[in-house]
């Protein structure tokens, strides 16, 4: 009594390694791109957390303030906003990538609360339009960031102003406005395709 004994062939055999492999290879790619889905999403809304804590940082001191010194409405420094609130004068401004090229340092936001100084030619202390004329222009000697400066994990100022406006008979509204994006040294595979995240507000004076 003859038995008919059937073993895989080496094609067969090849046929199923390519189907496992092609397999494996649609695996790879579905858990990468959902893998790269999940760090996008993360990124943004990092990126969202990190801009509305600045808005609510400004539109606390400003709503609140006694007053803008600048930027002027008839000639206005976009990148610097100063508000005095209970006698303490508060500095903000935005500072662009640097180097413009290929940046190696985020983008930012820096607050400060500059005082007066005295005058070397005088003795005297600085008079209001003289401290006023300093502080909308001169450097920020120690300032605060209050973004994250991380260049891999933090966030990157751009395209950043300060516009202030009045009316008749009303306060002055500060508009401020500002675009964040992934640090400049972030990874390019997880942030090529993540967009600016536009943040923009109108404050008015109590």
């Amino acid at each position: 009594m003859n038995i008919s004994k059937k073993g895989f062939t080496l094609i067969e055999i090849l046929v199923v390694m390519m189907v496992l492999s092609l397999i494996g290879v649609l695996i790879l790619i579905i858990f990468t791109r959902t893998l790269r889905g999940s760090n996008k999403s993360q990124i943004i809304t990092f990126i969202k957390q990190n801009g509305q804590s600045v808005l609510e940082n400004f539109d606390k001191n400003v709503r609140n303030s006694d007053g803008v010194i600048c930027p002027a409405i008839t000639a206005p420094n976009p990148s610097t906003l100063v508000i005095k609130k209970g006698g303490i004068y508060i500095r903000y401004r935005f500072v662009v990538p640097a180097p413009p090229a290929n940046p190696i340092a985020n983008g930012r936001i820096q607050q400060d609360n500059p005082v007066k100084q005295i005058n070397v030619q005088t003795g005297k202390e600085e008079t209001d339009p003289e401290f006023a004329n300093r502080i909308c222009l001169d450097p920020m000697p120690d300032p605060v960031v209050i973004t994250d400066t991380n260049t891999k994990t933090g966030v990157s100022v751009e395209n950043g102003s300060f516009t202030r406006n009045r009316s008749a008979g009303f306060a002055d509204l500060v508009t401020i406005q500002f675009d964040l994006k992934p640090g400049v040294s972030a990874r390019e595979a997880a942030t090529g395709s993540i967009d600016p995240v536009n943040f923009t507000t109108t404050i008015q004076l109590r």
